[in-house]
């Protein structure tokens, strides 16, 4: 998927020459594809003058060769090719900064900027210390506890709640049930990012990446990494037990350790966490009961940390705000700035990629609703405006589209 190329006649227009203010307005008058293909012809100085795009969805195509878009500011869809190697077939596991990463059927995870088309790989997952391919090609990846839980743990084997030995996943079983979510840097690039690796919850510590390094390093997390973000020029993460961290690389080393900056949250049993940062920089986490039951009134509830009494506090309304939830990246948006999103409500995804593929794998309808709203003052579970029926594997995944 990239932006459609501007006529010769649009391309001649120069549009460098425009006052901001008329090229504000002529944007905003284009639908949402046309608005990339317009930002595309843009001088990047001038893109100052155009509004942000609000966050879309990236829904499964009707073919491997295509993928739907659906504009959340247009309430509007459209099918747009994929890009090839990266989006064909592929699940979304991150979302940051106008990029996205994938991973396909043999766990290889790939960077990639659905707008301008530019591709690249992460690094192999047998550059994790304990992950081990048994054949060149790949068709299975052993996991060696041991070194996984001393990494860990540092060394203290008897806090590892499980057996040692070893643990085996298929190739494709790895984007499922091992991979739970990569976070970018800000302004990622093939050449120039770090990223942050969340496994999943029965391994629960995180694995950290640079383009300049070229593999996974495991770091040290005894309580687990549940949700990250990249925010203020860190990797900030809370863990299971509702500890936010952020992250330091040592500049000799290249290792990755952790330091608390907030209180633990106080939460009952059976909550999913994310995290995400409010435009004012304030940490919030969203709270998700997963005892069963669906989406209905409680099922979500946000709390914010107040700096100034280091305590978490449960937000009822949460102004001109929005967040976004998902397993690919949770967000916080202005709905000052971007009026067509409900203000105070909870935009959420299907979170759980193994157990979608178990749906589609078993025969459950793959037009399942798996995405929604949620009004935290009141409750009401609503539908997204304008989006209608969609396949739902791979899951849907929120993604805010940018030029480099």
């Amino acid at each position: 998927m990239r932006a459609p190329p501007p006529s010769p006649a649009v391309a001649r227009t120069g549009f460098s020459d425009l006052q901001p203010d008329l090229m504000g307005e002529i944007h905003g008058r284009l639908s949402f594809l046309d608005r990339l293909a317009f930002v595309a012809v843009s001088s990047a100085a001038s893109r100052d003058a155009l509004k942000p795009e609000p966050p879309w969805l990236v829904l499964p195509g009707e073919t491997p060769e295509t993928a739907t878009v659906f504009s959340l500011a247009d309430r509007r869809s459209a099918t747009v090719r994929a890009s090839d190697p990266a989006m064909r077939g592929h699940v979304i596991i991150g979302s940051s900064g106008g990029w996205i990463v994938t991973a396909d059927e043999r766990g290889r995870m790939r960077l990639a900027n659905p707008v301008t088309g530019e591709q690249g790989n992460l690094p192999a997952i047998t550059t994790i210390p304990f992950v081990n391919a048994t054949s060149p090609g790949g068709h299975h990846f052993i996991m060696d506890m041991e070194p996984f839980v001393h990494i860990r743990y540092r060394g203290e084997h008897e806090s590892w709640p499980h057996p040692h030995g070893t643990f085996t996943h298929t190739a494709g079983d790895v984007r499922l049930w091992f991979y739970r979510k990569v976070v970018l840097s800000a302004s990622p690039h093939p050449g120039d990012y770090a990223a942050m690796l969340l496994l999943d919850s029965y391994f629960g510590a995180p694995a950290f990446a640079t383009a300049g390094d070229g593999r996974w390093r495991v770091a040290p997390s005894r309580d687990g990494v549940e949700d990250a973000i990249h925010h203020k020029g860190k990797f900030l993460s809370v863990t299971y037990t509702g500890i936010v961290e952020a992250w330091e690389r040592d500049g000799v080393s290249g290792e990755y350790t952790s330091e608390a900056v907030t209180t633990p949250i106080s939460c009952p049993p059976q909550r999913r966490k994310y995290l995400a940062a409010a435009p004012d920089g304030r940490l919030m986490i969203v709270l998700k009961n997963t005892n069963g039951g669906g989406v209905r009134k409680g099922y979500f509830e946000v709390q914010v940390f107040d700096e100034m009494t280091q305590r978490w506090e449960a937000a009822e309304d949460m102004g001109e705000l929005a967040i976004l939830v998902g397993v690919n990246s949770s967000l916080c948006v202005s709905t000052a700035k971007h009026p067509e999103i409900n203000a105070g409500c909870l935009y959420y995804t299907d979170d759980e990629i193994g157990k979608a593929w178990l749906r589609r794998e078993y025969g459950y309808s793959n037009s399942k609703p798996n995405v929604g709203v949620y009004s935290l003052k009141d409750g009401k579970v609503m539908s997204i405006p304008g989006l209608g029926e969609h396949l739902s594997w791979p899951p849907p995944a929120w993604f805010t589209p940018s030029f480099p």
